[in-house]
């Protein structure tokens, strides 16, 4: 998973910290937006979604790709959905997108991450 997470972001020719969590963001939010098959699974891919869940997948997915990468992640909860909870350091938030909401607790700041489809958007939660 280490190796994987860290070709990723050299495939997606990420240059810093943010870069890096775009690249699996946009990565897996991409993976989730193919359809799954009908008739069972076709690959490793298939076969991790369907162990992770439909709902908590993503989240579990990008979770493990961004610890794999050294960051501080962990799956959070709001009713009806999972989404990674990302600690942001100060030197981060001249690179965040300017309507990204940081979540504040215990003096630190966290990107709420929801990579549910592949229209999300870093920092902002979407229900469905």
């Amino acid at each position: 998973m280490v190796d994987f997470a860290r070709r990723l972001a050299l495939g997606y020719r990420a240059r810093d910290r943010m870069g890096r969590v775009a690249a699996v963001f946009t990565f897996v939010g991409h993976l989730v937006g193919v359809p799954g098959p009908t008739d069972g699974c076709r690959d490793g891919v298939d076969v991790l979604l369907a162990l992770a869940g439909e709902e908590e997948g993503p989240a579990v997915i990008l979770a493990a790709l961004l610890l794999a990468l050294g960051e501080r992640a962990s799956v959070d909860y709001t009713p009806g959905m999972a989404y990674v909870r990302l600690e942001i350091h100060p030197v981060d938030l001249p690179r965040l997108p300017p309507f990204a909401h940081l979540v504040q607790a215990r003096g630190r700041f966290y990107l709420p991450l929801d990579a549910r489809s592949p229209r999300a958007t870093l920092g902002l939660l979407r229900a469905r």
